[in-house]
């Protein structure tokens, strides 16, 4: 894997489980006091865990500056992509790819977010990101607003169509986009009642081998469909080393190593799944985007259990 294919891996992955993080604070969806900084906290959007820092624009922002993938899927999913004036370099949707690019997931610059002159700037909470986004709330001097979200869980990702609809002065919307993601989700659980479980290796890198681990937001869709992660430990993302996933001998090995050739999995022979062709290669990343996409994500998801034999 190249360097700038693992830096957009790790971009990716932090934007699909990212912890909740202090924030300076004004009236908004965290009931919080408000004070110079919030304490850190592990609260996702579906549990109230959102923070506005300044006030929410008046009858819903007009020029939007998104810090993360997910956040432009969510305006593009709400017909708003037009209000978006700046995104970030790990940022590939074809609605944008016009829009002036204002740094990283991980390294936004306030600087670039500023002269765009936005209302609102939407950002997944990352502690990478943290004092980038505590330098443009100072900067901002109140002339924008800045809403953080904790994407902590499954649940999250409803819940944030619904902050994000209501931040662009469209609820009907937001709340619609969160039923749509809803139905999707229930639709996964109640397949999984009439499917045996199986053991699941989800690789999103191979060289090193990168696996969801427990904690993951793959992690939480794979018990969700009725599945084992074949992956023990207590960390999201690990680098696996190969002796410990040929011991796991998962039933089925999902492939998400999307920056990498599709025939460089027979690196990973060695691990009996791989060896017997009981391999299933997601078709997009979408998976591992906590947001709209994964409606047709979670399709593909059930493709691929439904499509793996059974030991």
């Amino acid at each position: 894997m190249s360097h700038a294919a693992k830096v957009a891996l790790v971009a990716l992955l932090l934007a699909a489980a990212a912890p909740a993080a202090a924030l300076t604070t004004g009236p908004g969806p965290s009931s919080a006091p408000a004070g110079p900084l919030l304490p850190a906290s592990a609260k996702g959007a579906a549990a109230g865990g959102a923070t506005w820092v300044g006030r929410p624009p008046a009858g819903g922002a007009r020029r939007i500056v998104t810090l993360a993938p997910s956040m432009t899927d969510y305006l593009v999913a709400l017909g708003a992509a037009d209000r978006i004036v700046g995104v970030t370099r790990v940022d590939h949707a074809p609605e944008v790819a016009s829009r002036p690019r204002v740094g990283g997931f991980l390294d936004p610059s306030p600087e670039a977010v500023l002269g765009l002159k936005p209302d609102l700037v939407l950002w997944v909470t990352d502690g990478g990101a943290l004092a980038a986004v505590r330098r443009l709330a100072e900067l901002s001097a109140g002339s924008f607003s800045i809403l953080a979200v904790p994407v902590v869980t499954v649940a999250d990702v409803p819940a944030t169509a619904k902050l994000v609809g209501e931040a662009i002065g469209d609820p009907a919307g937001g709340a619609a986009l969160a039923e749509r993601l809803q139905a999707a989700l229930d639709r996964l659980h109640l397949h999984a009642a009439g499917r045996s479980r199986q053991r699941v290796l989800f690789v999103v890198g191979r060289d090193p081998l990168v696996v969801a681990g427990p904690g993951s937001f793959p992690d939480e869709l794979l018990r969700l469909a009725g599945c084992d992660n074949a992956v023990g430990g207590s960390r999201p993302w690990p680098v696996y080393p190969l002796e410990l996933a040929v011991a796991a001998n998962p039933d089925l090995v999902i492939d998400a190593a999307f920056d990498e050739p599709a025939g460089s999995i027979s690196r990973l022979s060695a691990i009996p799944a791989v060896r017997r062709g009981v391999v299933a290669r997601l078709p997009r990343d979408d998976l591992l985007r906590a947001g709209p996409r994964m409606i047709e994500a979670l399709g593909d998801l059930e493709q691929a259990l439904a499509g793996a034999p059974r030991r």
